[in-house]
């Protein structure tokens, strides 16, 4: 089983920002297998100024959140240089996602191809487990994230937890590279400071709007930005941040 600490390349922690009542988050690709704590699928109670929670499930400290720390700091030399240590986690990256690494590393990137086909395979390894169905939602830069679902009886969920860990398995590594390429090719540790350059990159913003700025947003849930949008949306989840609107799709899964 991939472990947290195998996740030590990726600096910018997972939200799940549910404004769905009833709902539970599904995986992402930023939180493939253990990159999220798959116990806390029914992360919001449908409040519009929830609080956002990491990776380990605790709610971050508003403080912690409007902060950008370590301004300019770089996950790696380059994406080649990202993909090496990715490839060379052999408790981690699996075969199949160090197969597709090695081709994105003589190609200059993960492909369209290779990123659906995993996604692909990720879906039809659930609804081979006997799911109803698995919407995947498309963003308009291309990236997926499985929509929320209506939770089911406490072994429905203890199944799907475990269900979803198993085909997870092979989308970490070949969606973090992909999302990469997309969201963050500066390749920038803070995740504030990744979305915002892409939002600038995709003229979602004007100059003058900062990291800073979105991150004070954030903490205090009130935005001069129109999250709803899919290409904020996409932004966002590009680097990590999932929210769910009551206009998005819910999984029916049994």
């Amino acid at each position: 089983m991939k472990t947290k600490n195998r996740w030590r390349l990726v600096s910018a922690v997972f939200i799940c920002t549910l404004l769905l009542s009833g709902t539970g988050c599904a995986g992402s690709e930023m939180n493939a297998a253990e990159k999220m704590d798959l116990s806390n699928h029914s992360q919001m109670d449908g409040s519009t100024s929830a609080p956002e929670k990491d990776d380990a499930g605790d709610t971050e400290d508003s403080n912690d959140i409007s902060a950008v720390p370590g301004e300019g700091s770089r996950l790696a030399g380059s994406l080649d240089e990202y993909i090496d240590a990715l490839i060379a986690d052999t408790e981690w990256t699996t075969d199949y996602e160090r197969e597709i690494l090695e081709r994105a590393k003589a190609n200059g990137g993960v492909s369209v191809t290779d990123y659906e086909q995993t996604w692909s395979r990720y879906k039809q390894c659930m609804l081979d487990k006997g799911y109803k169905e698995i919407i995947l939602i498309k963003y308009p830069n291309g990236l997926y994230h499985e929509a929320p679902y209506q939770e089911g009886t406490t072994l429905q969920m203890a199944k799907h937890d475990q269900d979803m860990q198993t085909c997870m398995a092979d989308v970490g590594a070949v969606a973090q590279v992909y999302q990469m390429q997309i969201g963050n090719p500066t390749l920038f540790s803070d995740k504030n400071e990744a979305i915002v350059d892409c939002f600038r990159r995709n003229n979602l913003v004007p100059l003058t709007y900062t990291a800073r700025q979105y991150a004070q947003e954030r903490a205090e849930g009130e935005y001069t930005i129109d999250r709803q949008d899919m290409e904020i949306r996409g932004c966002e989840v590009a680097n990590g941040l999932f929210a769910s609107y009551v206009d998005d799709p819910v999984e029916q899964l049994w």
